[in-house]
């Protein structure tokens, strides 16, 4: 995984001036600007990785819920897999619920 200063890096060599509009023309980004510019798309982009990588491997993360919610999957799945282990006395859901919350755990 790329370190911040890697991704800034990146982000200066990728784009060694920026600009905006102003009053309709493109007008190159002071220096503190572009210092602004690239500090936040570096920082944007390592959380976003960290985050990534959190939900992929699993891990403590402030957004537990969040990945719980979308690995947990839709309210009819989980009523079907209940269904189903009560019709074939199974622990489907059940073992699926404690996969979730051991992958993605509380801070």
């Amino acid at each position: 995984m790329p370190t911040l200063n890697q991704w800034k890096t990146q982000y200066e060599n990728d784009n060694p001036t920026l600009t905006k509009m102003v009053d309709g023309e493109s007008v190159t980004l002071t220096p503190d600007e572009y210092e602004k510019t690239i500090n936040e798309w570096a920082q944007n982009s390592f959380n976003q990785q960290q985050e990534n990588d959190v939900q992929k491997n699993g891990g403590v993360s402030a957004n537990y819920a969040q990945f719980r919610r979308e690995a947990y999957g839709s309210i009819g799945d989980q009523l079907d897999m209940q269904y189903y282990d009560s019709v074939n006395g199974a622990t489907t859901w059940l073992d699926h619920v404690a996969a979730v919350k051991a992958k993605y755990p509380k801070p």
